[in-house]
């Protein structure tokens, strides 16, 4: 019997994560709160749905700060913002460490 995959966020990550739907709504990025939790939840899902289904991608040097021997995963979340999950395997669970943004990390790449 194959053991079931698990995705478990970091509680940095949830953190995170519960905030951004805020953030970019205050900014401006949406017009209603609900189309950024919308947003949010789209990176969320495919997070859920992709790591550990989808090979990852061994982590630049700079990621090392959250953890050892992490892989990431990219999510297109439209032409101009690609969304990294960064993630370490441990048997079939997935421990996600941080989750940024190519605005924010593009020159660690």
């Amino acid at each position: 019997m194959a053991m079931e995959r698990e995705i478990i966020f970091s509680d940095d990550v949830d953190l995170y994560l519960n905030e951004l739907a805020i953030v970019l709504f205050e900014k401006g990025y949406f017009c209603f709160p609900e189309s950024a939790q919308a947003y949010v939840d789209g990176i969320i899902d495919f997070m859920i749905e992709n790591i550990g289904i989808r090979p990852g991608r061994v982590a630049p040097p700079y990621f090392s700060q959250y953890g050892p021997n992490l892989e990431y995963i990219r999510y297109p979340a439209n032409k101009h913002t690609s969304w990294y999950g960064f993630y370490q395997q441990v048997v079939n669970r997935f421990y996600v460490w941080h989750i940024t943004n190519n605005h924010v990390a593009a020159q660690y790449f």
